[in-house]
């Protein structure tokens, strides 16, 4: 038992990282970016690329991975989102417009990680990170396994205190319940934008390095089921919470951890998908009704 909660622990924060991105620019900018996969890949790539050419620690391999998803985040809002709203006629047809942009710049950022890797699996160098196991209350735990928890802890916190404690935070929640009247009382909205997507690039940038250390593998294709998966924490959670996203993501990680051990791998997403439909048949507004962006 204490092997399959270690294991849904450090799942549920690989998925932490990869789903607060994606609620926060959705939450706040009502974008859907299906291209947020796409930046954490890149964003490992980096991390194989930088190791190849230098021996670098990781307390510089972090930064850096997530410098490369910060600057991926902020091209995709300044050349992409931000062009598309300006000539988008009203807001329905200014969601689904972004919404094809993020798949034309996922395509793109897919098709460049497919060149890199030459359609091969690749890694980090291994000696970026020298694993370690030590025995904690009878469970084998890993150095690898105790930095994706911490990583993915100290950043949820930091942005919960961000949105919920600071003047960006509040700004956040303004332009998140209506941007127009925002900008007319001279609300920065684009600046706030461009912030708000290199935040979720650089969350994605993190979680993209620390999952090609955990599966000890990159590839252009590693993100695939996990944004499905991050896509169903966000609703779960309730679309713009990052404490529901935190909760979403343990309980999917939990489930499909469990269903892995007793059930087999063969039933892992019809029992994790399950799950999903059970909550939301019984909350469909997610276990957190009033998102993180409304005023109290």
């Amino acid at each position: 038992m204490g092997d399959y909660l270690r294991d849904a622990i450090t799942l549920g924060g690989v998925y932490v990282l990869f789903s607060l991105g994606l609620t926060l620019s959705w939450g706040v900018l009502n974008i859907l970016n299906l291209a947020h996969g796409n930046v954490l890949v890149a964003a490992a790539l980096s991390a194989y690329l930088l190791t190849t050419q230098v021996a670098l620690p990781m307390a510089l391999l972090l930064p850096a991975c997530m410098l490369v998803g910060a600057l991926l985040g902020l091209g995709l809002e300044l050349l992409v989102f931000r062009p598309i709203r300006a000539r988008a006629a009203d807001e329905e047809s200014t969601q689904l417009a972004v919404l094809i942009g993020s798949v034309a710049a996922g395509a793109l950022l897919y098709a460049i990680a497919e060149r890199i890797t030459d359609g091969r699996v690749r890694a980090v160098d291994p000696g970026t990170f020298t694993v370690t196991d030590y025995l904690v209350a009878g469970v084998r735990v890993s150095n690898l396994q105790l930095l994706i928890v911490g990583v993915s802890l100290v950043l949820s916190v930091l942005l919960a205190l961000l949105v919920s404690r600071t003047r960006h935070g509040r700004a956040l929640r303004a332009i998140a319940v209506d941007r127009v009247t925002c900008g007319l009382l001279g609300v920065p909205t684009a600046r706030l934008a461009a912030v708000t997507m290199a935040t979720a690039g650089a969350l994605a940038g993190a979680g993209g390095l620390l999952l090609a250390l955990h599966l000890g593998s990159v590839e252009a294709s590693m993100t695939e089921s996990l944004l499905l998966k991050a896509f169903a924490v966000i609703i779960i959670g309730g679309v713009g919470s990052v404490g529901g996203a935190i909760l979403g993501a343990y309980l999917l990680a939990g489930a499909e951890v469990f269903s892995v051990a007793y059930l087999g791998s063969g039933v892992r997403d019809a029992v994790v998908f399950l799950v999903i439909l059970g909550l939301l048949l019984l909350r469909p507004q997610g276990l957190f009704a009033r998102t993180a962006w409304q005023r109290s």
